[in-house]
């Protein structure tokens, strides 16, 4: 159909009627020839030394392939990417599979690769590890305070980042301001939870020098770069494959430990390899949204005119970096404005390491935290001066 008669014209999904009768493929649904499948050993604390990880009596458990420690494979897969940052940002070193200590619960530790995935479930029974609990902090406020706990030696504090957005005279907006109205506001974290979780099968053919990958990502193009990276492969040796996705929301625009993992396996072993996220992994191990505590001052007029705006906000982005992080809480500050003629506007944001997962893109990356303020703020001016909050907003 030439493209004239599809602009404005109602076209049918394509995609429809397959889903409806239940002939959609997803990840899980890839079953091939002799695949082997993975489960994870996931750490019950949010910090911890690893003193030690005896993997002997899982090696020998029947139906078992192979174990997998972070130590043994540092060397051999490349770290989790990061993309995007600024000067001040810091990257620490976030392994496919932990190796000297943990610093989120639900950190993957060992891995296991059996015949079926029920005996590589009960495998992970058998690995003993021994951990020094060290101490923990959640609160993004109090990561930033004199004396917290820090979670990554190579820095002195828990300072991830730090970014400063300004337009237009601040100074001059609040010094001509009849009333400067403050607010504090928590943007607490959330768990995407799509109805089908992360999965991945990953499958080499020596013969062809082809490692196949299937993700439910929403980047496929983007995967398959960075695990060519990851594994020192040539990108023409890696293909990846995105089947139907259950849901992503900005979760699965991601490049995950799990990713490379599988795709390490899978070129050394040999064989294809399955993983599938359960629901409870699925809370720990996949990103999380927002995370934000902030203070934001509005310099007003009587007649409800808006000068300016200053938004100073901490952003808990987690023990470590995933492929968006950094771009994620400086949307905040580009977005702080709305559809709202303000002068003068401003934004201080400190991304801080906490003992939790990552935040990274979700259901509007930043944005959402974006309108909450603004639209807060204009209904708090309303209130404190007594004027109509449609009246503030149409000015």
């Amino acid at each position: 159909m030439p493209v004239s008669k599809l602009v404005g014209a109602r076209v049918k999904r394509r995609e429809d009627p397959r889903l409806i009768r239940g002939l959609g493929q997803y990840v899980d649904d890839v079953n091939l020839p002799g695949t082997h499948y993975v489960a994870i050993l996931r750490s019950p604390y949010a910090h911890a030394k690893i003193k030690s990880v005896d993997t002997e009596s899982a090696r020998q458990h029947p139906g078992v392939v192979a174990v997998v420690t972070g130590a043994e494979i540092k060397d051999q897969v490349g770290t989790v990417p990061v993309s995007g940052g600024n000067k001040s940002l810091r990257v620490p070193k976030h392994y496919v599979l932990a190796v000297d200590k943990v610093c989120y619960v639900g950190e993957g530790v060992a891995a296991v690769v059996a015949e079926d995935r029920y005996t590589a479930r009960d495998a992970l029974d058998l690995i003993r590890v021994e951990y020094e609990p060290l101490p923990v902090v959640t609160d993004p406020e109090k990561a930033l305070a004199p004396g917290s706990p820090v979670i990554h030696s190579e820095w002195p504090d828990n300072v991830a980042f730090r970014v400063e957005q300004k337009q237009g005279d601040l100074t001059k907006a609040f010094k001509a301001a009849d009333k400067i109205i403050k607010q504090r506001l928590v943007h607490q974290r959330m768990a995407p939870i799509a109805i089908e979780p992360r999965g991945v099968v990953a499958h080499y053919v020596a013969a062809d020098k082809q490692l196949t990958v299937w993700s439910s990502t929403q980047i496929p193009h983007m995967l398959k770069t960075n695990l060519a990276q990851m594994l020192k492969l040539p990108e023409s040796e890696v293909r990846v494959i995105a089947p139907e996705v259950g849901g992503g929301f900005g979760s699965k625009l991601n490049v995950y430990a799990e990713e490379g993992l599988l795709a390490y396996l899978a070129l050394n072993l040999n064989r294809p390899v399955k993983w599938s996220e359960g629901r409870s992994e699925n809370f720990q191990a996949t990103i999380h949204g927002r995370g934000q505590v902030g203070e934001v001052e509005a310099a007003v007029k009587k007649d409800g005119t808006i000068l300016g705006l200053r938004y100073k906000v901490v952003a808990d982005i987690g023990a470590y970096h995933q492929l968006n992080t950094p771009a994620i809480p400086p949307f905040t500050g580009l977005m702080l404005s709305g559809c709202y003629k303000i002068p003068a506007i401003g934004m201080e944001l400190t991304a801080v390491f906490t003992n939790k997962m990552s935040t990274d893109a979700y259901r509007g990356a930043g944005r959402p935290e974006a309108t909450y303020v603004i639209e807060r703020m204009v209904d708090r001016i309303a209130q404190d001066l007594k004027l109509d909050p449609v009246k503030v907003r149409r000015k």
